[in-house]
C-alpha cells in the first residue's frame, strides 16, 4: 500500500539571501522538484529590491492550504527580506484582527523549515546559544499563531557552518519532501 499523498496545495516561501551557496536548501529544493502540490516562491529572486507586491503575496497565501517558511537562521532570527515580508503582508484586516474574528489565514497549516549554522547541542541551555531554536523562533511562531494559522512547528537542519556530510543533507531533504508531499507535521 502506497503512502497517502495530500491534494492540498503548499506554498514554500524560500527566504535565503544567497540560495546558490546553500547546500541544505539546494538539497531540499532538488528533492521536491517533482511535487505537483508545492509552489516554490523565492522571495530574494522575486524582490531583490525589497519592494514587495503585497496584493500578489496575499493572493498566493489565499490560494494555498499550507505555508512553509524556509530560511537560514541569521542572528537567531529570520532573514531581512522575510522580516520585511511578514511586516508588509501579514497586516490587520487580512491576517488578523484584534478581536480574533477575521483572518483570511485561519486554519491554514504553517511550519518553519530552517537551516542553522550551529549544532543541535549549541541550542540548549548549556550550549553556546543558551536557548533552544524554538525559543529563538518564538516571535515567528507567535506571529503565525496570532494570524490564526494552524502552526505545526519547526523542521531544522543543524551544523551548516561545519560542512555536514552529503548523506545527512540527503536524509534531511527526503524527510522535508515527505512532509511537503503528505501534509505532515515536522518534528525537530
Amino acid at each position: 500500500m502506497e503512502p497517502s499523498v495530500t491534494t492540498s496545495r503548499t506554498l514554500l516561501i524560500v527566504a535565503h539571501p544567497d540560495l546558490g551557496s546553500s547546500r541544505a536548501n539546494a538539497a531540499r529544493l532538488a528533492e521536491i522538484e517533482g511535487l505537483g502540490n508545492v509552489t516554490v516562491h523565492d522571495l530574494y529572486e522575486a524582490y531583490p529590491d525589497f519592494r514587495i507586491d503585497v496584493a500578489r503575496e496575499q493572493q498566493l497565501l489565499r490560494e494555498h492550504d499550507t505555508v512553509v517558511l524556509q530560511f537560514p537562521v541569521q542572528w537567531y532570527s529570520v532573514t531581512p527580506l522575510l522580516k520585511a515580508w511578514i511586516d508588509a503582508v501579514l497586516v490587520y484586516g487580512f491576517a488578523f484582527t484584534f478581536d480574533g474574528s477575521a483572518s483570511e489565514l485561519r486554519g491554514k497549516k504553517a511550519w518553519l523549515a530552517v537551516s542553522a549554522g550551529s549544532t543541535l547541542e549549541s541550542y540548549t541551555a548549556e550550549g553556546v546559544a543558551r536557548r533552544t531554536l524554538d525559543e529563538y523562533l518564538a516571535p515567528v511562531s507567535q506571529t503565525l499563531l496570532f494570524c490564526q494559522f494552524d502552526y505545526r512547528g519547526v523542521h531544522a537542519v543543524y551544523s551548516m557552518m561545519f560542512d555536514p556530510a552529503d548523506e545527512d543533507l540527503v536524509l534531511d531533504a527526503k524527510e522535508f519532501s515527505r512532509f511537503l508531499a503528505t501534509g505532515g507535521t515536522p518534528v525537530g
